[in-house]
C-alpha cells in the first residue's frame, strides 16, 4: 500500500540527538560526552522509594492513580507558583500549566502561535528539539547569529530581521537565555532587557527556555527575562528532568493568562494530562523533604565535573581548541580552530571511542558549524572525563593541518 503523509511532516527527520543516544546505548565501549542526561549520582532514590511507599500505604489510590485535570494537580501547580516567585521573582496570576517536559511546552506554543509559513527566530545554535517542533507545524525556524562576545544573540541583526518583517510572519523569539545548549552561555542582564524592549517595539512573543536554570555554580544568578516582563509577552518554560529524574517528563509553561487558556486546550488534544502519578511524587517531595537542599547537592556533583573538565581541557593547546567556560548547566561548547581538519578530528574521536555532538546537528540551518562541538559534563564519570580528554587531545594533535603529533 502507499502511504500518503500530511504535508507537515515529510520535511521531518530523526532526532540526531535521539539517534545518538540509542547508537551509544548499544555499546559500553565509548565514552560519552553527547548525553544531555543526569547522572545516576543525582537521583534522589531513597526519597523517592519513600513517597512512593507513602503513596500506596496512606493516600487513596484516587488520587494518584486516577485520571487528573488537563492542567495539572493544583497542589503542584501552586508549589511551582511559588517556587518561581521565591528563587526567580516570576508571578504569576494563573498557576502554571504541567506539560510533559519541556519538549512539549514547546511543541504547545508553537501549534498555539504558529500557523504555516510564520517565522520563529532562534539562536544560530540551539535545541534541535525545539527546532524540528517548529518545523512540524509549518513553521519556519530562522536562526540570528550568535554574538559569542557578549554571550547573546546578535540584537542589531535580530532588529535588522525584525524590522524588515512587513508582511509580521515573525510570531516568536525562541531562545534558552541561561546556560544555554548547546553553548553554556548566559546572556547577560542588560542584554536580556534590550532582547525584551525589541520584542516589545515589534510586537512579538519571546518563548523563554530554561531547563537548565536552577544549575548555577559559579557566580550570580541573572533575573529572568519573564521577571521584568510588563506586557504578557514573554513564554516561559521550566523543567524537572534535569533536577528531578527525566523519566518523570514534568515540565511547565508560564504565561499571561489568556495564553495559559489556551495552552490548556490545546493540552487536552494531545494527552489530556501529564504522568499524574508522577506530579503527586513531585508535590510530596516539595512539601515533605528538603527538595531545594537535593537540588544543591546536585549543584555540588555536577560542579565537581564541571571543574575537573575545564582543568583538562585547559591542558589542551590553545592554537587547536577554544572553549567556552559556562557558569552552570550541563554542557561546554568547544571550537575547532583552522588549523585542525574537522573530518581527520571527528573520525579520530569515532575510532578512538569518544563521542560528542557536532556541532551541525545543534544549528538551525543543520550546516556550518562542524567546527564547534558540545562537550556534557554530567553524565560521565570523573574518571572517564579525565580519559575522554586525553583522547580529545590527541586528537587534535593528530589532525592538525601541520602534523603535529604527541609521543
Amino acid at each position: 500500500m502507499k502511504y500518503t503523509f500530511a504535508k507537515r511532516i515529510q520535511q521531518l527527520t530523526g532526532s540526531p540527538l535521539r539517534e545518538n543516544a540509542k547508537k551509544r546505548q548499544a555499546t559500553s565501549q565509548v565514552i560519552s560526552f553527547a548525553y544531555g542526561y543526569p547522572s545516576i549520582e543525582a537521583f534522589p532514590m531513597d526519597t523517592l522509594q519513600k513517597i512512593s511507599n507513602r503513596l500506596y500505604t496512606q493516600l487513596d489510590p484516587e488520587s494518584f492513580l486516577q485520571y487528573g485535570a488537563t492542567e495539572g494537580d493544583p497542589v503542584l501547580r501552586r508549589l511551582i507558583a511559588k517556587r518561581l516567585k521565591t528563587m526567580s521573582s516570576i508571578d504569576t496570576t494563573t498557576d502554571p500549566l504541567i506539560v510533559s517536559g519541556s519538549t512539549q511546552a514547546i511543541d504547545l506554543v508553537i501549534k498555539t502561535l504558529c500557523n504555516e509559513g510564520d517565522i520563529v527566530l532562534c539562536e544560530a545554535q540551539t535545541f534541535s528539539g525545539a527546532v524540528n517542533a517548529i518545523k512540524s507545524y509549518g513553521a519556519v525556524a530562522q536562526a540570528v547569529a550568535f554574538d559569542f562576545d557578549s554571550q547573546s544573540m546578535d540584537l542589531v541583526l535580530l532588529e535588522e530581521q525584525l524590522a524588515q518583517d512587513e508582511q509580521h510572519k515573525i510570531k516568536l523569539i525562541y531562545v534558552i537565555p541561561t546556560f544555554q545548549n548547546p553553548l553554556g552561555t548566559s546572556m547577560p542582564l542588560e542584554k536580556r532587557k534590550a532582547l525584551y524592549d525589541l520584542a516589545c517595539r515589534y510586537d512579538v512573543l519571546i518563548l523563554e527556555d530554561d531547563p537548565y536554570g536552577d544549575l548555577l555554580y559559579t557566580g550570580k544568578a541573572i533575573p529572568k527575562i519573564k521577571s521584568f516582563d510588563r506586557e504578557g509577552r514573554v513564554i516561559y518554560t521550566g523543567s524537572f528532568s534535569k533536577i528531578l529524574a527525566p523519566s518523570t517528563r514534568l515540565g511547565f509553561i508560564a504565561a499571561a493568562d489568556p495564553l495559559m487558556e489556551k495552552f490548556g486546550l490545546v493540552k487536552q488534544t494531545a494527552d489530556s494530562h501529564t504522568n499524574f502519578y508522577w506530579q503527586v511524587m513531585l508535590a510530596e517531595f516539595m512539601q515533605h523533604y528538603e527538595f531545594d537542599a537535593h537540588v544543591e547537592q546536585l549543584k555540588m556533583l555536577y560542579k565537581k565535573q564541571a571543574m575537573t573538565m575545564l582543568r583538562e581541557l585547559a591542558t589542551c593547546p590553545s592554537e587547536l581548541l577554544t572553549y567556552i567556560t559556562p557558569t552552570g548547566g550541563y554542557f561546554i561548547c568547544c571550537q575547532l580552530s583552522e588549523k585542525v581538519d574537522p573530518s581527520r578530528f571527528y573520525a579520530y574521536l569515532e575510532t578512538h571511542g569518544l563521542a560528542v555532538i557536532h556541532g551541525d546537528i545543534m544549528s538551525v540551518s543543520g550546516v556550518g558549524y562542524e567546527t564547534y562541538f558540545r562537550l556534557n559534563f554530567t553524565k560521565p564519570t570523573i574518571e572517564e572525563i579525565v580519559k575522554g580528554c586525553a583522547i580529545l587531545t590527541k586528537a587534535l594533535y593528530q589532525a592538525s593541518r601541520i602534523n603535529q603529533r604527541i609521543g
